[in-house]
């Protein structure tokens, strides 16, 4: 098969599977997929089962990681319930830790995924808040910020965006290329940016849409508390309500559930874990991990660093890839905004 065609079967497929209108299907496969990140399983001479592994940079306490968020997973009815889907997983994920990936992500389409997923070593751990705000609650008007809706926003704003994404210490990262596809699935979506300024620069961002009547701001970054309450009368008067809602990290004890993350590489992650925290010491055992079994084995944290191999003094506690993944990200939850979910 031809690339072209490979790409237009994966596009029927998909077409089949979601219920996604055709306008977000051309702009995902014109600027979001790509053959070198598609992974397809054929049967017949078709394309049968699919998926995309982007790759994501993501903030790791004091590091970079490299990650790969699985989009467009799906499987043709007639070939469901044969182990397709799990053996196509098991080749991404492969396929990612020769590539050097350290992190694998998703955000399930339906609640009853979580537990499908989970077979595959997903653990959830990506969540966040949902505040709704109202009109009487905002600080009074400053007319030493100013906040406008922004109809071509790439140029001016990813730096300023990018640079506040990176001071969340565990948060999937946009790259610009990603950025452009954000802003054409705002504008295809009838969304809107606001940004905030105050003498010439920018202090603020919003990316709004709305949702059963609703506005709700799926991202807002700012760099004083008067530009994120100037942004939020902005958009309640663009919309002409007095009630919008909010979507941010975690800042309470509600959590809502979003996504999951599944280790690709063990001795990478706990060796970063182990520089990052160099007071907290515990020693692991890890098996089951099919697709990688370069991952099994025992793993000891103690001052900064990871010892592979079994110490006889040690006493290792057992762990899988979901509960592993929960372990290190359970003093600060992760985050991720804006994936096209």
């Amino acid at each position: 098969m031809c690339g072209m065609d490979v790409k237009e079967e994966v596009k029927a497929l998909w077409k089949c599977c979601f219920s996604d209108g055709d306008d977000f299907v051309d702009l995902y496969f014109s600027m979001r997929f790509k053959e070198e990140i598609n992974r397809v399983v054929v049967k017949d001479g078709r394309v049968v089962s699919a998926l995309q592994a982007i790759p994501y940079p993501m903030t790791f306490y004091a590091r970079e990681i490299n990650t790969a968020y699985i989009s467009g997973a799906c499987t043709h009815p007639d070939f469901r319930g044969h182990g397709v889907m799990k053996q196509l997983l098991k080749e991404a994920h492969r396929r990612m830790y020769e590539e050097g990936i350290f992190l694998s992500t998703l955000i399930p389409a339906e609640s009853w995924l979580r537990e499908y997923y989970a077979k595959s070593g997903y653990g959830a751990c990506f969540y966040y808040g949902r505040t709704a705000v109202e009109l009487s609650g905002l600080e009074a008007l400053d007319s030493k910020c100013e906040v406008e809706v922004c109809e071509n926003a790439e140029a001016e704003t990813y730096d300023y965006f990018n640079a506040k994404m990176r001071q969340r210490p565990n948060c999937i990262q946009h790259t610009l290329e990603d950025y452009r596809v954000i802003l054409a699935d705002m504008r295809l979506g009838g969304g809107l940016v606001m940004v905030a300024r105050q003498e010439g620069e920018i202090t603020g961002l919003a990316f709004c849409v709305e949702e059963n009547a609703v506005p709700v701001i799926q991202e807002m970054l700012y760099t004083t508390p008067i530009a994120k309450d100037m942004l939020c009368r902005k958009v309640l008067s663009v919309y002409g309500t007095e009630h919008l809602e909010y979507i941010h990290p975690i800042k309470d004890s509600s959590p809502i559930f979003l996504g999951m993350a599944r280790i690709i590489s063990v001795k990478g992650m706990l060796s970063l874990y182990a520089e990052t925290h160099p007071g907290e010491s515990f020693s692991c055992h890890l098996d089951g991990d099919e697709a990688i079994p370069e991952n099994n084995g025992y793993y000891a944290i103690e001052n900064g660093e990871c010892t592979v191999g079994r110490l006889s003094e040690r006493e290792y506690k057992e762990y899988t890839l979901e509960s592993l993944v929960q372990k290190l990200f359970q003093a600060e939850q992760p985050y991720m905004s804006l994936m096209l979910n």
